[in-house]
């Protein structure tokens, strides 16, 4: 069957997540510095554990990557009781800084216009808020290319669950036969994908582009760069 679609997770597929992450970790950092005095080494382990006591209590949630939460604990763990103040202002310092410090990768833009031109719909199939996402898609610059948003948040469940991947297909108006998946995340986007019988390719950015444990979670396809999807699409027609 023709592909008529393309589903793409974003961080780490479409962007680089780590580097504008590390900067806005420092943003925070430097935010709380001005209030009390801690450590780069002590801030970077409460906000590590943070993030794992919230992502553990609300595992399978778009709630558990909402960094409010994780500096509203490590707040909770400096200074004993809630400061609204000074966690709002690390809230805003990380997602400030991380805005400023996103691109695309090269090849992103000029792969999602190629796709465009070719006529298939895009959607964005993400673990994450909708609200931080639609920032990231208007500061990519890739908005005009994308025609669906799908976010654990909108769904109720986090990637591999099927609703995600059913929900975009049913957005782009397509079955599983017609559109292929793009993911960095062995798990979440390979297996995902498989389970409702997308052809599932792999991108090899980042630490969640693991060699699959089991079959269920093998690609169809592995890339190294993202323009290299236009290939596979051709290959399919």
């Amino acid at each position: 069957m023709k592909r008529e679609a393309v589903l793409f997770d974003l961080d780490n597929t479409l962007y680089d997540y780590e580097a504008p992450h590390k900067k806005a970790l420092a943003a925070a950092f430097s935010e709380l510095k001005k209030t009390i005095k801690i450590s780069k080494v002590k801030f970077n382990y409460l906000f590590k554990i943070s993030k794992a006591e919230i992502k553990r209590e609300l595992s399978g949630t778009a709630s558990a990557h909402n960094r409010v939460l994780y500096f509203q604990r490590l707040i909770e763990k400096t200074h004993n009781t809630v400061n609204p103040t000074i966690i709002l202002k690390l809230y805003d310092a990380y997602w400030n800084s991380f805005l400023k410090n996103v691109k695309p990768f090269r090849e992103t833009l000029r792969t999602l216009k190629e796709i465009k031109k070719k006529g298939l719909g895009i959607a964005i199939v993400s673990d994450m808020t909708t609200h931080i996402q639609l920032k990231k898609l208007k500061k990519l610059g890739i908005s005009k290319y994308v025609d669906f948003l799908i976010t654990s948040e909108e769904s109720g469940s986090e990637k591999p669950n099927s609703i995600m991947f059913l929900l975009a297909l049913n957005k782009l108006k397509t079955s599983p036969d017609g559109a292929i998946m793009v993911g960095d995340n062995t798990v979440a986007d390979i297996e995902g994908a498989n389970s409702v019988g997308l052809f599932s390719v792999l991108i090899k950015k980042g630490p969640l582009a693991k060699k699959h444990k089991e079959d269920y979670q093998k690609p169809n396809a592995t890339i190294k760069k993202i323009s290299e999807v236009l290939s596979i699409l051709d290959e399919l027609e």
